[in-house]
């Protein structure tokens, strides 16, 4: 199984919404393993903080409960939360065929909303 980054964006922007004590540990269209192993990767990258079973790092997840967000997973949700945004970095980063690393694509992301940010001199 391929790491799918649209997967992985909905997990990061469906943990955000969570309310206290609430966990996920599904969603719609995915089945338990795919989203599982997803979990497994985004605890493995820092991004979420999950309960994972079996609970050997070793073997891929078969159940997943997403808990919530780290910094970096709110980090990650914050920049690929616009849908815009997101499609420019599937067209820029995530191409088909092309290799990246899940950094390169968090660095082009909070490269892309710096430059749409007003400059100082622009808000005085």
């Amino acid at each position: 199984m391929q790491r799918d980054m649209d997967l992985i964006r909905q997990i990061a922007l469906s943990t955000a919404q969570l309310k206290h004590n609430e966990v996920l540990n599904s969603l719609e269209g995915i089945d338990e393993h795919t989203f599982a192993m997803h979990a497994q990767w985004m605890a493995e990258a820092g991004l979420v903080h999950a309960t994972l079973s079996p609970q050997d790092s070793k073997a891929p997840a078969k159940f997943a409960a997403v808990w919530r967000l780290t910094w970096s997973g709110c980090e990650f949700a914050d920049a690929a939360r616009s849908d815009t945004t997101w499609n420019k970095a599937k067209a820029n980063v995530i191409k088909p065929g092309m290799s990246f690393t899940f950094d390169v694509l968090k660095d082009w992301l909070k490269t892309e909303i710096t430059q749409g940010l007003p400059t100082l001199r622009q808000l005085a």
